[in-house]
């Protein structure tokens, strides 16, 4: 806001000073010659090129400020207004985000537990094997680069055994 207060105070001030110049012209073009001016264009040329010139730069003030204003309320307008929600939607919200909240932590990810490092991983690396005819997808775990089978499943509760372990290490060795 104070952006359009300080632009609209250049252009009011650009418009008094231009208003002075032209007054300051009225007084040299009319009333000195009254009082016995002579006209002559060793004074005259300077005179106009510096009056064309103030006025020109007071003309610059005052378009970059209204452009300035012109700005500023194109992005106030084009700002998206935010919709009034009733309490009542508000609610509503507020419930419906609780209930995704709810339904999210049901469905924890099962783990992999690795049988080379010990880890337990949520999402291993998915990979194409292309060792044997066939192209198969393997999963790998993301630390030590071992093959995790399906079989390593791990609940919260249950761990993959030592002889499921023994069977991973045999196929990466192979």
């Amino acid at each position: 806001m104070i952006e359009v207060l300080l632009s609209i105070a250049a252009i009011v001030a650009a418009g008094s000073v231009a208003y002075l110049l032209l007054t300051i012209d009225t007084i040299v073009n009319y009333q000195l010659y009254q009082y016995g001016l002579e006209f002559s264009l060793d004074w005259a040329n300077p005179y106009w090129l510096f009056m064309r010139m103030s006025l020109a730069l007071l003309g610059i003030v005052a378009a970059t400020a209204s452009i300035n204003i012109a700005f500023i309320f194109w992005k106030k307008l084009g700002k998206p207004k935010v919709l009034k929600t009733t309490e009542k939607e508000m609610h509503l919200q507020q419930k419906e985000t609780r209930e995704e909240e709810e339904v999210q932590s049901e469905r924890e990810p099962s783990l992999f537990q690795c049988s080379s490092c010990g880890r337990s991983i949520t999402h291993p690396l998915r990979l194409l094997d292309f060792h044997s005819q066939k192209p198969e997808m393997i999963s790998i775990c993301p630390f030590c680069n071992t093959t995790v089978t399906p079989k390593m499943y791990v609940d919260s509760k249950q761990e993959a055994t030592a002889a499921e372990r023994d069977e991973v290490k045999t196929k990466k060795r192979t």
